[in-house]
């Protein structure tokens, strides 16, 4: 190095260097560690943006669709209004079938509902009861203040003689608008 020229020791490896050098020579260690010159300063600058747009996108996606509603909430407001018990043979088994309508009250729409029956003895003890199969029902969408029809069936699990009443509800349903 030149005598007039001003130096410093480089404060990683401790070799003298020129006082304008912006990476040392024998180490590459920058000299300026804020520089946005700096390799490691621009892919951090990069991470952080890349964070920000990542977080930003989340909350707007969230906005977009919007808040999810608890069937709990709304379980008074969606019912059955009116179901039919049927009894039939199929390859020498008695089916129960039920059908209905079901009808909701509520300003949320709400698919893959699912409906039960139960069917009682002459005493009122229950004796059997049938589930909708939510993958069977997945289609079925009931918007704010409509009605839908369904059917459910099942193999009977006593003669048909020991079914006296039935009774249908609504046990679940899912947010129309969630994903």
């Amino acid at each position: 190095m030149a005598e007039a020229e001003p130096t410093k020791v480089c404060p990683h490896c401790a070799e003298t260097i020129k006082v304008a050098a912006k990476v040392c020579p024998h180490c590459r260690y920058w000299q300026k560690r804020w520089s946005l010159q700096n390799p490691q300063v621009g892919a951090t600058l990069c991470a952080v943006i890349g964070f920000g747009m990542f977080i930003g996108l989340t909350v707007s996606i969230d906005r977009l669709i919007g808040p999810k509603e608890e069937f709990a909430t709304y379980r008074d407001e969606i019912s059955v209004v009116d179901s039919r018990l049927s009894h039939r043979i199929y390859e020498s088994n008695l089916l129960n079938t039920v059908v209905g309508t079901i009808t909701n009250r509520s300003n949320v729409t709400w698919k893959d509902v699912g409906v039960e029956a139960q069917f009682f003895d002459k005493s009122g003890r229950q004796i059997d009861a049938i589930t909708v199969n939510a993958n069977d029902y997945h289609s079925v969408v009931i918007l704010p203040h409509g009605e839908a029809s369904f059917k459910i069936e099942g193999k009977a699990a006593r003669p048909e003689s020991d079914y006296d009443t039935f009774k249908t509800t609504v046990r679940w349903a899912k947010d129309a608008d969630a994903l």
